[in-house]
């Protein structure tokens, strides 16, 4: 290890010099270092607790955020398509799936919405909100819909988590931090 200029403490090991991270274990020589430079009057400075409850609130937060966005819609009706392929006059509500599947990259939601705007109507398999799989005649102005809820749920999240952001970065105790949730 180089010479010692700055020690922080962090839970389980310290920071020399803004970049060499020694644990906390006696045996270690590095660690020794640090003991013998704190005992000649080496001042420590203390881990920010309240700079880590912030940024692991707000990368909590995104990640709400970021599942609350591709969770999947269940509150359209279209016309059921039978065996055959043929349209019924039957119409079910069915569930829209915001993400994309990681084995299947024709599920990738805008793709879809995009062709059956493009082409007028497409079947979209999917099931219903009771998990029975059904095939739904997915037309332009049904994308149309679904592509401005996913537009403005996404929006709307993305501004509430970056109000939220701006208000755990305000914050001036761990308790205010813990007090503010992402609720929408």
């Amino acid at each position: 290890m180089t010479t010692i200029e700055t020690v922080k403490e962090m839970q389980y090991c310290y920071i020399v010099n803004n970049c060499i991270s020694v644990p906390k274990n006696s045996e270690n020589s590095d660690y020794q270092k640090i003991q013998q430079w704190i005992e000649n009057g080496g001042i420590v400075e203390q881990e920010d607790v309240l700079a880590k409850a912030k940024l692991e609130k707000i990368a909590k937060i995104k990640s709400i955020r970021d599942q609350k966005n591709i969770e999947p819609i269940g509150d359209y009706q279209g016309f059921v398509i039978d065996a055959e392929g043929n349209v019924s006059e039957q119409e079910s509500f069915f569930v829209f799936y915001t993400n994309r599947h990681p084995t299947n990259p024709a599920s990738d939601p805008d793709s879809i919405i995009s062709r059956a705007m493009d082409l007028g109507t497409i079947p979209y398999f999917t099931k219903d909100p009771a998990g029975n799989q059904l095939t739904i005649q997915l037309t332009a102005e049904l994308a149309t819909s679904l592509r401005q809820r996913i537009t403005e749920r996404n929006n709307n999240n993305y501004k509430l988590s970056s109000m939220l952001e701006a208000e755990i970065n305000s914050a001036q105790s761990q308790e205010e931090i813990e007090a503010i949730n992402l609720e929408t």
